[in-house]
């Protein structure tokens, strides 16, 4: 039995509003099971706002929660079902963290699907010990739920999508509030038709708010855009530039490799390819996050591949652009002396 010290650890780590951890313990190979109870015995009334503490059922399940440590975590929860005092009704307890029903906690379905949008299903079920079937009911269950929803205020609109199978273009749309970060639709498909039905599900007065829509450049998002909401102004998602950007260096580095494959001095060709081998992530890393030996080798990539230490370096500039500027007018203004400067040059 865990000490009273190290329980009110756990519950510092587990930082679960209005809960406490009861008591848990670690099985190896499978993680750790958490036994969660409410910090606060009575609960207040959905229907008269009265508490009460009046047990009518105890209902315990169990859920995934977010890694800690490196270890699997699975929350046994205790949804209590209590009697009202005042008018007598039984409602069952609700919590923020997790929904009623799911078998996975809001956070964590917030994390998997913030990494969906920069790889496929498979990858992040695999990274997260999931399945994949739970990832689709995570997709299904939160689209279904955001469909009775109306976004509120919204003045920034971002589309983008996420793949649920990797290299055969089986996609997922997804609609993000930029301001306030929250997702506000997914939908099974990122057809036209699709995001159009959903676009205009949420009404004039939802539509003639949103000022700004940032979508990748793929053209039937452009299109549905100027069609359904015609007054907002439409950028590019600077993630998507930083993406084509990036794939122009490395079919560079792969061009320069062609090339020294074929160079008859072996001299040459030797020193090149030692220089490139295995550089592709380190030209494409942000350079403030390259180690100490990543370092090293872009350094070695510039020396033998002056044309590659070039196209790194506009990159590193181009991506700061991103980086650094609060509005489009500064980052425009910045682009402009940038491509002066080292175009021109």
């Amino acid at each position: 039995m865990a000490s009273n010290s190290e329980l009110a650890l756990m519950t510092k780590l587990l930082d679960l509003e209005g809960m406490k951890v009861r008591n848990y313990s670690i099985t190896p190979g499978i993680g750790v099971l958490i036994a969660l109870e409410s910090q606060d015995p009575k609960v207040s009334c959905p229907h008269c706002g009265k508490k009460t503490d009046k047990l009518h059922q105890n209902r315990e399940y169990t859920v995934r929660d977010l890694p800690l440590a490196q270890q699997s975590v699975y929350l046994k929860v205790n949804r209590r079902r209590l009697k009202c005092l005042n008018c007598h009704k039984v409602f069952a307890e609700e919590f923020e963290w997790v929904k009623k029903k799911k078998t996975y906690t809001t956070r964590l379905k917030n994390k998997i699907l913030q990494e969906l949008q920069d790889s496929d299903l498979k990858s992040v079920a695999q990274r997260n010990e999931v399945s994949e079937q739970e990832i689709e009911t995570m997709l299904k269950d939160w689209g279904e739920e955001l469909k009775t929803k109306k976004p509120q205020g919204i003045k920034r609109l971002g589309i983008d999508e996420i793949a649920l199978v990797k290299g055969q273009k089986n996609y997922c749309a997804v609609l993000v509030d930029l301001d306030q970060k929250v997702v506000v639709g997914i939908l099974p498909k990122r057809t036209k038709a699709a995001i159009r039905q959903h676009l205009e599900s949420w009404g004039e007065p939802v539509l003639s708010q949103i000022q700004e829509v940032s979508i990748d450049l793929w053209k039937p998002y452009y299109t549905v855009v100027k069609e359904v909401i015609p007054h907002a102004e439409i950028v590019a998602d600077r993630f998507h530039v930083m993406k084509q950007v990036n794939e122009e260096l490395d079919a560079a580095r792969k061009k320069t490799k062609r090339a020294a494959q074929k160079n008859k001095k072996k001299t040459e060709r030797e020193s090149v390819l030692q220089g490139i081998t295995h550089s592709k992530y380190v030209l494409l890393k942000n350079e403030s996050e390259l180690s100490e030996l990543e370092k090293e080798k872009l350094a070695q990539v510039k020396s033998v591949a002056p044309n590659l230490g070039k196209m790194h370096q506009l990159k590193e500039k181009f991506r700061q652009v991103f980086q650094d500027s609060n509005h489009w007018q500064e980052g425009l203004l910045s682009l402009g002396i940038l491509i002066t400067f080292e175009f021109a040059a």
